[in-house]
């Protein structure tokens, strides 16, 4: 009996090793949408970042690049954090919100959603403010599109 369950915990296992590679995204075009390089650099710019170098090439923006870019500007996030916490030592919590992506790719509005745990102004204002340097690839059909993101603070 220990036998079989030691062999299928073995199987079980070995096809979750197996299963998680192919999960994962294969790097092509950065999601910000520039010509190469680190993702995250530029992000606190203020924008400009394409620079003349739009093209048919650029993917349009999908959720799951948008998730990627998100992911890059996850610094952004922390430093708001960070400096809210300096403040407020206990701070933590979840934060929701749904970024509103222009035709253009430029961010034209955040909400934090009522799902935020964290509702403290010195970091929404802080996001909102970093938010407006924030490029993401255009919506294919050149219309808004609103995405949404959480994370876990703490």
């Amino acid at each position: 009996m220990t036998t079989t369950r030691t062999s299928w915990t073995l199987a079980l296992s070995l096809a979750t090793l197996v299963a998680l590679p192919s999960c994962k995204k294969e790097a092509t075009t950065p999601p910000d949408g520039s010509a190469g390089g680190d993702a995250a650099a530029g992000s606190n710019d203020g924008g400009g970042g394409n620079g003349g170098n739009e093209g048919a090439s650029e993917e349009p923006l999908t959720a799951d690049s948008f998730e990627e870019a998100m992911q890059a500007r996850q610094g952004d996030v922390a430093d708001c954090f960070a400096q809210a916490k300096e403040a407020k030592p206990d701070l933590a919590g979840k934060l929701a919100l749904d970024v509103t992506v222009a035709g253009d790719g430029s961010v034209s509005s955040i909400k934090f959603t009522d799902t935020s745990t964290i509702k403290e102004a010195s970091i929404t204002s802080c996001i909102e403010e970093k938010a407006k340097g924030w490029k993401f690839n255009k919506p294919s059909d050149g219309n808004p599109m609103t995405l949404g993101y959480s994370l876990n603070l703490s």
